[in-house]
């Protein structure tokens, strides 16, 4: 599994993370007086949800420098470009120079 795979991963659990704390509020939570949630109705812990989505993105920023290193976290990504893209632009490139 590449870092990428695990950062794009990442990125879908916070994305569902998020949705279900989104849930969790429309589904039994409340905002008491000091402005708390009360979620004994509910399934999932807002401590749980704000842990999981923190601890994840702290991965993603991890997996980042470690592939990248910190300036890496700056600099301009490539453009994805499909393997039959690439060939044909290699093949020119070939041909120029021949």
């Amino acid at each position: 599994m590449n870092t990428n795979l695990v950062h794009n991963l990442l990125n879908v659990l916070i994305a569902l993370v998020g949705l279900v704390t989104t849930v969790m509020l429309a589904t039994g939570c409340t905002t008491i007086v000091t402005g708390a949630l009360e979620c004994s109705q509910s399934w999932l812990s807002p401590t749980w949800a704000s842990v999981a989505i923190t601890a994840m993105a702290v991965l993603k920023g991890a997996i980042n420098v470690l592939r990248d290193g910190i300036s890496g976290l700056a600099k301009v990504q490539p453009p994805v470009v499909d393997k039959e893209t690439l060939r044909r632009i290699q093949d020119e490139i070939d041909r120029a120079g021949a």
